[in-house]
């Protein structure tokens, strides 16, 4: 019988060398698994594209929804909007129905100034619950700042309305007129918006009956003091409106708002150096010499107005535009009244 003989010969030692250097290749060649890319969240039209720049592979998908709201809330804290926007979005992909998700997915969108998909959200969040005082709370605020001021009303008051009915509920707080007080909270941002509605719209004893709820409220506000005393002289009552706008600089010296109202109320007394000195512990000498000047033109003292404007032209070290643009305005009205004047 014929018989091979092999080549050459190993012993078993060598041959399992052999096997684990041939395994140990193969799986040092194999290339590494990529990580699996994030599963992008159904509600695309949630999304801005700024939301996506922050968002990478090691962003891991949430298993569950309070997993992506608990992940939510702590990049909020941490002021990561973009990464919280995201999480509040993948938190609807295993509850579609949660109202309050809804309305943090508008917040964000309000703060990062997409008003499109912020009322988009918001408006969903109300068919889910026509209750929620946040939405109704932030799409009046939104709205005034848009100058709608009907759609405005329309949220504020809703939001007002459930506001009382929580406050009615527990019994707590003391009325004041026909409404109680508000308390920790309330949304005080929706009563100072609908008592400046309301004195945009003339409504001035409504305004101030709101203003006065929320000084209760927080008694050493210099803002909603000096909105208070802004309301009183929009009625001409000096006086009063004097008295609330010094009581809001004692609060706060640096509020811009209460010296440039005060100043106001100057100008309507005559009282012009005082006025000039109050605008400026709010603006430059050269803003202030405008701003004066704007207001007695207004009134129509137009002499006095185009001294004012010539001497904002020469304080100001470059070239006041603004100035410039009144002065030629005052001038021109000042021309038109002498033309009629002699007609």
């Amino acid at each position: 019988m014929l018989t091979v003989k092999p080549l050459f010969k190993i012993s078993r030692h060598s041959a399992l060398a052999i096997l684990f250097v041939i395994l140990f290749c193969g799986c040092s060649s194999t290339t590494p698994e990529e990580p699996l890319a994030i599963k992008a969240p159904d509600r695309q039209d949630l999304l801005d594209t700024g939301a996506l720049s922050s968002i990478t592979s090691d962003f891991e998908a949430p298993k569950t929804e309070e997993e992506a709201l608990s992940k939510a809330r702590k990049e909020e804290q941490a002021g990561n909007l973009e990464k919280a926007l995201y999480a509040y979005i993948q938190a609807l992909d295993f509850n579609a129905k949660n109202a309050n998700t809804f309305y943090h997915i508008g917040r964000i969108h309000t703060m990062r100034g997409n008003a499109d998909i912020a009322f988009r959200a918001y408006n969903e969040a109300l068919v889910l619950d026509p209750n929620l005082v946040m939405v109704h709370a932030d799409l009046g605020v939104v709205s005034m700042d848009k100058r709608q001021y009907r759609e405005a009303r329309v949220h504020l008051e809703k939001a007002i309305e459930l506001d009382q009915k929580r406050l009615t509920s527990i019994n707590t707080s003391r009325l004041i007129g026909t409404l109680y007080v508000p308390d920790r909270e309330s949304p005080a941002r929706v009563y100072n918006a609908i008592a400046i509605l309301d004195d945009v719209q003339d409504d001035h004893d409504k305004a101030r009956e709101y203003f006065r709820l929320l000084i209760e409220l927080q008694p050493h506000s210099a803002i909603l003091i000096s909105n208070l005393g802004y309301s009183y002289y929009l009625t001409g009552d000096l006086t009063t409106a004097e008295k609330y706008l010094r009581q809001a600089i004692q609060e706060d010296q640096n509020l811009d708002r209460a010296w440039t109202n005060l100043g106001l109320v100057y100008v309507r007394k005559g009282l012009y150096k005082r006025a000039l000195a109050t605008f400026e512990q709010a603006m430059e000498p050269a803003d202030a010499l405008n701003d004066l000047g704007y207001f007695l033109m207004l009134e129509g003292n137009y002499d006095k107005a185009i001294e004012l404007f010539e001497r904002a032209i020469d304080t100001s070290p470059s070239y006041f535009e603004q100035a410039q643009k009144n002065l030629k305005r005052a001038r021109a009205e000042l021309s038109d009244e002498f033309r009629h004047a002699t007609n």
